[in-house]
């Protein structure tokens, strides 16, 4: 699982100034799945002949479905991967790293062929806990005659979602121009605004992340293999709320939330 669905807030943590005046953006957050407004450019899945293809993953995928593990490039959270026929209706994927296996998703498309779900569990964090999620996508498109159910054109949606905990929960305090920034999964950083890229320690992608001023709030990049990779932009809205953009560079999607003060 990419950093879009492992931080949807993260936790920010103060250098440490108490004698500081609090930020805007200082407090505990929890991002509001039920306001989210979730990117509508399609994903496009074909499993057919042994094979499962994604040509709108980035970078593009495309692996035997055979069950046996198969080495893949380019991806910055797994090396490795095993997608398995299940039955007409569900398929399900395990993804590895350095041998171990780090996240896995079984989706199931429903009786109509309207929708599917997928039930996901990753403990691909420096801690190594295992976080689960319950996700839901929406067809557009059919797939190729004689494919698998799964085939085709799909867009997600917020009904029936549920996050795991630790992907929603944020704490941000400031200190001066310094922002500390810690997933509760064990990630952190601490950059300057307007400064250098610095690591995202514990990240298993090696990201590295610089961050920029943005009215009250900041933006925060990401980078991986020097390319800017993910975009994430924290905005107060006013006492109790706050408002985060997610841009994934790459794939040319934008998902927006809304955070709400503990």
């Amino acid at each position: 699982m990419n950093r879009v669905s492992a931080a949807l807030c993260g936790l920010l943590v103060a250098a440490s100034a108490p004698a500081l005046a609090a930020g805007p953006l200082d407090g505990t957050w929890v991002a509001d799945m039920a306001t989210a407004k979730l990117s509508q450019k399609p994903d496009n899945w074909v499993v057919a002949n042994g094979w499962f293809d994604c040509q709108t993953c980035t970078p593009a995928l495309k692996v035997p479905a055979d069950g046996k593990v198969h080495s893949v490039a380019g991806r910055d959270y797994y090396d490795a991967m095993s997608f398995t026929v299940v039955d007409p209706m569900t398929v399900k994927s395990v993804v590895y790293k350095g041998g171990k296996q780090v996240g896995s998703s079984t989706r199931t498309v429903s009786a109509d062929g309207a929708t599917f779900t997928s039930v996901s569990m990753s403990s691909n964090n420096a801690k190594g806990i295992t976080t689960n999620s319950t996700s839901v996508m929406k067809r557009v498109a059919a797939g190729p005659a004689g494919s698998h159910t799964i085939s085709g054109s799909w867009v997600p949606t917020t009904e029936g979602a549920k996050i795991a905990a630790e992907n929603l929960t944020a704490t941000i305090a400031t200190s001066g121009d310094m922002v500390t920034f810690s997933l509760p999964t064990g990630e952190t950083y601490t950059a300057k605004l307007g400064g250098p890229q610095v690591p995202f320690t514990g990240d298993t992608g090696k990201t590295m992340v610089a961050l920029t001023k943005a009215g009250d709030g900041f933006v925060e990049t990401d980078y991986n293999q020097g390319k800017a990779t993910m975009r994430f932009t924290y905005m107060p809205v006013d006492a109790t709320t706050g408002a985060l953009k997610i841009e994934d560079l790459r794939a040319g999607t934008t998902d927006e939330y809304t955070l709400k003060k503990q």
